[in-house]
């Protein structure tokens, strides 16, 4: 992101204030740098001891981003997920069919 200071702005910290029920303006500087939109939601989280407020959209892209970094580069997840489950099934299926009595009467 680029940094629009004006002037009277020496860094990137501007000290705020809490109001009654809790509120606090956030400035309208910090607002457009990070392209918070009016009734947008956002996502606040705390972590040792530090608050973090971002729109819920970069919240999201952040998480999927992490998420990513743990999937390994083998091929699309849900193929393999759906090769597991298909051999599940075929291993439950001849287990099952192993230990079903068969009905010589019925030949």
């Amino acid at each position: 992101m680029t940094k629009n200071k004006k002037p009277d702005f020496e860094s990137d910290f501007w000290r705020v204030s809490m109001s009654a029920g809790g509120r606090v303006v956030i400035p309208a500087a910090v607002r457009e740098e990070l392209a918070f939109a009016e009734g947008e939601p956002l996502v606040l989280t705390v972590d040792d001891g530090t608050a973090r407020i971002e729109t819920y959209k970069r919240s999201v892209e952040r998480i999927q981003a992490q998420v990513r970094k743990m999937i390994p580069p083998t091929g699309d997840l849900v193929d393999r997920f759906l090769a597991d489950k298909r051999a599940e099934a075929a291993r439950e299926d001849a287990w099952v069919q192993a230990d079903t009595p068969v009905d010589r009467a019925a030949e």
